[in-house]
């Protein structure tokens, strides 16, 4: 309560106020009791307008809303009762509050909940009942007996929750349903979101993020949409905590972005931001993407799907613009696609070899050429545009592996064929090798023995005749400019082919393979691990500034006296222009020291033996001149205007674009092809492997299947068979592709994109996008070096770019995706360790990686370890106690004992004491005397007692018997047998 700064609360039959920053002696409880129902919640209203005064409501268990006001002198010793020295706590009777207690009924049963909404200026209360559940209405309606607005709900309501944003109630009960309402609008609610299990007891918003957080009895969270209705995110708390596990409360805190709740302990659950808004993994299309195509002059995507379904996406918010559905007739899919420079036109080729022209624009069909309805193998491979003279042509694979010329002119409305492509192709020859068949000619005349042979025909005379497309299975296409096509092919070969002509121009043979060039025509076309997916063309630039635009502005920044008359003389013009030259002929001389002395060999042997390299040269030669003449043709206009004109310029704080004076220097181009095992290789023009590199992902390389760079060719970017995505840094490497550095090649990133196949990639360098198609129906975009992810097409939320690398924030990840980035360790520098600002926020889920060390089950499982038994085995305990025999002496003994007792331990035995016979007495009686004479024999007479004695034994038993009387006085008495027994 602000006004009196006190803390209020509620038990079973007292409201308890109390100073919660006092401390020590100055600690006072001020209890209200006896209240005459028992309050169940309560909540501040912000009702009064007196100073030093709060309004407090509380609904008790038979359904009345009460309204307590609470003054500051109500709070004293005197309004109290009670021992006052000791006890901490005073008692109020609320018949002596300033103010009575105002009370109405509302509801047929308990208020479970009451709270005040301050946007609508009114208070909530519900009810398990089912007349009355659910009452919105102003705190006025309690001290008066108007109608009020409610909605009954079978079960009743057992919380709810108003989202300010969404300007929506959202209320929860037994029957396991949360329902939307307008707070205007109770006939009948506006959503209803279904999926607990169990009766639901509290539900807050994210009002930030627009979402409903609900809790149930099996405390299971539940995290929904307030505007698409659908549930993001399910959790739930197993912890084990003393005292009951039911979650009694909740609250979210907006400011921190926290979730608390309240049981027999306090728990906050982690929340962390991520991109996604629904459950379900990111899509684009329902089915597999085939390609994905950039228009650079639209700043649109175009995505293809095997369903035959073409969509077109903005590439700045990710929405769609149109769509064309089964653009070339029913069940026939769309294999491939290509678009002309100008980015109006769209070429599209389906698997029964037909081959379509749409108008970007507007999605209509312009050309068509009819494929075939056979079962045979028709489907276009590859299709890419090319000039040819003054035409535009199309250039497409297929058609059981051929390769046609279309032209695509302005006229009617088919598609023609204006040529085929001739694979006929005549191998270099090898010296090294001599045929068998110029051996064997019997019209060839053998030289004398012990001469030379002048005229022996040699393997190097004869050229092998050989038909590339019978024995290489075209697999994709790439057009570099002008008129060179590149085809990668099934057997890991690079051909290109020359589009003017129609013709091969050179085969790059891969040299882990063995070529076969004998029988060309009947060479299976069997899958191999060399497959090439993608081929490109890098051609490395390097810009830079001028040096002579530099020069000029730090002479102007001098007071110079020329500068200041706003004068220049045609001699310091050309001394200008000289200067110029000269800095950008300096440029070009230290990149040409950096060339290899193999790099300048190779170059004489293209010009006197390959005509396409030479080419091939021009172009790039034409190119640098042309560069070269729009970095002159400025200067001499400026000039022409006058030198007046420059000095305006500077005295109204104008500045020229530093792009406009920027010198680009173009490298030699290099082919990239990708292949199925894993390696991307880089080849010169003369079919020369450089370098063979693989990525480093966290499981085993898989093949590589789509790629893409940068306009600048200084970033390439690879996607492989199981999902990742791999940049790379190559722009060292283009400069000096001869180099025996293994470092000019550095892999910036990996990271997981899909859990599928990579079928295709394009970088949008004005945005550092990269946008990635694959066969689990979604196109994705990522952003920067780091490999953050941006959003996918066909998402709810627009794209957000971020400026730069430093405002980025935490990259996030998809909601299918688990796996970090790979990213090389460096050095952090000081700018890195600094935290940056995030302009944006993404929406908040339950993160349980976090939750698992701050669990209160951990921390008892540490606190309260049981002790394990020391002996874990039960027959232990069945075991004889061991025999000790320690006392007994133990002496050496040797193995020549024998081979069983010589190995058995010997004990020595000291002597063993014989206990003493006890000395004989015999009976003394008349009576003993008489007993017969067996019984005083021992055990031996006694045993033959019943038996008959023979005449000798008779007799002499009676003759020792004579003697024993007779020398009975010497002898000790015998002892009586009883007494022995």
């Amino acid at each position: 309560m602000p006004g009196i700064r006190r803390v209020v609360t509620c038990t079973e039959r007292s409201i308890a106020v109390w100073d919660n920053r006092a401390k020590g002696k100055n600690e006072s409880v001020y209890v209200i009791k006896p209240i005459e129902h028992s309050p169940q919640c309560l909540a501040y209203v912000p009702h009064s307008n007196v100073l030093f005064e709060d309004v407090v409501l509380f609904g008790d268990d038979q359904g009345f809303i009460n309204a307590l006001t609470i003054a500051a002198k109500d709070l004293t010793v005197k309004m109290s009762k009670g021992d006052k020295k000791s006890t901490p706590s005073f008692v109020i009777d609320p018949a002596k509050l300033t103010y009575p207690i105002q009370r109405r009924k509302l509801h047929d049963d308990w208020v479970l909940k009451v709270k005040y909404l301050p946007e609508l200026k009114c208070f909530g209360s519900c009810s398990p009942s089912s007349v009355s559940s659910f009452v919105l209405e102003e705190v006025d309606r309690i001290f008066d007996n108007q109608d009020v607005r409610g909605v009954s709900i079978p079960k009743g309501v057992n919380t709810f929750d108003y989202c300010v944003r969404a300007n929506i109630i959202a209320t929860g009960g037994v029957d396991k349903i949360i329902r939307v309402w307008h707070p205007h609008i109770f006939s009948r609610p506006t959503g209803k979101l279904i999926g607990h299990l169990f009766t639901i007891v509290d539900i807050v918003c994210n009002e930030k993020d627009q979402h409903i957080i609900s809790l149930s009895t099996a405390r299971v969270f539940r995290v929904w949409d307030i505007h698409t209705l659908t549930s993001l995110q399910v959790f739930t708390d197993n912890e084990e905590r003393p005292g009951e596990k039911r979650i009694y409360s909740m609250c979210f805190d907006n400011k921190f972005d926290r979730l608390l709740t309240g049981s027999s302990v306090l728990d906050a659950w982690p929340l962390t931001r991520a991109v996604q808004d629904t459950m379900q993994v990111p899509h684009t299309h329902d089915r597999p993407i085939s390609q994905i195509l950039y228009n650079t002059e639209l700043n649109q995507v175009i995505s293809v799907c095997t369903e035959s379904v073409i969509k077109v996406w903005e590439m700045d918010t990710g929405k769609i613009v149109y769509q064309i559905t089964e653009p070339h007739g029913s069940n026939i899919e769309v294999t491939t696609m290509a678009l002309d420079k100008s980015g109006y036109r769209l070429a599209t080729g389906g698997l029964d070899g037909s081959v379509k022209v749409w108008d970007f624009g507007s999605g209509q069909e312009i050309k068509l050429k009819p494929g075939k309805g056979t079962d045979e193998d028709l489907s276009i491979t590859g299709l890419q545009y090319v000039d040819i003279g003054d035409g535009r042509c199309i250039v497409a694979a297929g058609w059981n592996n051929q390769i046609n010329v279309l032209l695509d002119n302005n006229d009617g409305h088919d598609l023609s064929i204006l040529r085929g492509f001739q694979d006929v192709y005549y191998w270099p020859p090898e010296v090294e090798l001599a045929s068998p068949d110029s051996i064997l000619n019997k019209n060839t005349q053998l030289p004398p023995i012990g001469t030379g042979s002048t005229n022996s025909p040699r393997a190097g005379d004869v050229m092998c005749k050989d038909f590339i497309l019978a024995s290489h299975d075209v697999r994709c296409m790439q057009i570099f400019p002008p008129n060179l096509v590149i085809t990668g092919c099934e057997n890991g070969n690079v051909v290109s082919w020359d589009a003017e002509k129609s013709c091969v121009e050179k085969v790059f043979e891969l040299p882990d393979v063995p070529p076969s060039r004998s029988d060309s025509r009947h060479r299976s076309k069997q899958p191999s691990e060399h497959s090439i997916h993608a081929v490109a063309v890098l051609v490395h630039r390097v810009r830079k500034l001028d040096p002579a635009y530099i020069k000029t502005k730090l002479t102007k920044r001098e007071p110079d006296a020329a500068s200041k008359s706003g004068t220049e003389s045609p001699t310091a013009r050309r001394n200008r222009g000289a200067s110029r030259l000269t800095a950008a002929g300096s440029i070009k001389e230290m990149n040409e020291d950096k060339i290899d002395v193999r790099k300048k060999d190779r170059e004489e042997e293209e010009e006197s033996s390959d005509s396409d390299i030479d080419r091939l040269g021009s172009d790039s030669d034409s190119d640098d001149d042309n560069l070269t003449k729009e970095k002159k043709s400025p200067k001499p206009e400026k000039d022409e205007d006058g030198e007046e004109t420059a000095t305006n310029d500077d005295d109204d704080g104008q500045r020229d674009n530093p792009e406009d004076h920027m010198i680009i220097e173009t490298f030699d181009p290099i082919l990239v092809s990708c292949h199925q095992d894993a390696f991307i290789r880089f080849w010169n023009m003369q079919g020369d492997v450089l370098r063979e590199m693989t990525a480093m992902t966290r499981r085993q390389s898989s093949a590589v299947t789509a790629f893409c760079h940068d306009d600048d060719c200084n970033i390439i970017v690879s996607g492989d068979h199981k999902g990742y995505l791999t940049m790379w840094n190559v722009g060292k490497f283009l400069e000096d592709p001869y180099s025996d550095n293994l470092d000019l090649i550095k892999q910036i990133v990996c990271w997981r994109a899909h859990l599928s196949k990579v079928v295709s990639l394009e970088y949008i360098d004005n945005q550092k996008a990269i946008v990635s198609g694959s066969t689990d129906g979604s196109v994705r975009v990522w952003w920067g070096f780091k490999g953050r992810f941006v959003g996918f097409f066909n998402q709810h939320r627009p794209f957000l770019f971020p400026a730069s690398e430093e405002i980025a924030g935490t990259p996030v990840l998809p909601y299918d995706i688990s796996e970090q980035p790979i990213v090389p360790t460096k050095s952090k520098s000081a700018k890195q360790k600094i935290r940056s600002v995030q302009k944006f926020d993404y929406p908040l889920v339950f993160d349980s990686q976090r939750w698992k060390p701050f669990r209160r089950s951990a921390y008892e499982a540490q606190k309260t370890q049981k002790r394990e038994p020391e002996d874990k085995k039960f027959f232990n305990a069945l075991i004889k106690p061991k025999a000790y025999n320690d006392h007994l002496a133990n002496f050496g003994h040797t193995k020549m004992e024998g081979s069983v007792y010589g190995s058995l331990p010997v004990y020595q035995i000291g002597a063993v004491e014989v206990p003493k016979t006890p000395e004989l007495s015999f009976p003394s009686s008349k009576e003993e005397e008489d007993m017969p004479a067996y019984l005083y024999m021992g055990g031996q007479a006694a045993k033959g007692a019943p038996t008959a004695l023979s005449k000798d034994k008779k007799d002499t038993l009676k003759s020792k018997t004579k003697k024993g009387k007779s020398e009975s006085a010497g002898l000790p008495p015998p002892v009586s047998p009883t007494r022995r027994r």
